[in-house]
C-alpha cells in the first residue's frame, strides 16, 4: 500500500438535504455521499491487512474510541471516518453532522492498494 496522499481537503460544508444532491470528483470518478456512507472504517480491518490499517490510523491520526462499540473518528473535529475502494485506489473520509444541521465532508487520504 503506498501513500499518495495524506492532505486533508474540506469537499462539503453545508445542510445535510444538500449533500445528498452533489457529486464529487476523486480521481476522475463520480461519486456521492452515498457510496462513502455504507463504508464505515472499521469494516477496512477485514479487507486489507492489519500493518496497513495500522499505517493509515497513525498517517492520519484517526482516533479509536471504544464505547458500547468500535468506531473511528478525526482528531480534530472527532467526525466518523469512512472509507471507498475505487480502482485500486483507497480514499479515507470523515463525514458528520458538525454543528447542529451542519454537516461536513472531507477527504482525510488516499492510498493505493
Amino acid at each position: 500500500m503506498i501513500k499518495l496522499d495524506a492532505n486533508k481537503k474540506q469537499l462539503f460544508d453545508g445542510f445535510e438535504d444538500d449533500i445528498f444532491n452533489k457529486e464529487f470528483l476523486l480521481k476522475e470518478k463520480k461519486i456521492n455521499i452515498k457510496n462513502i456512507i455504507i463504508n464505515k472504517f472499521k469494516k477496512l480491518r477485514e479487507i486489507i491487512n492489519e500493518n496497513d490499517f495500522t499505517t493509515i490510523i497513525k498517517d492520519l491520526n484517526i482516533i479509536k474510541h471504544n464505547e458500547l462499540f468500535e468506531s473511528y473518528k478525526s482528531s480534530d473535529d472527532s467526525l466518523p471516518i469512512y472509507y471507498l475502494i475505487n480502482d485500486n485506489n483507497l480514499f479515507v473520509f470523515s463525514y458528520g453532522e458538525f454543528q447542529p444541521a451542519r454537516y461536513q465532508l472531507y477527504l482525510e487520504g488516499i492510498y493505493s492498494l
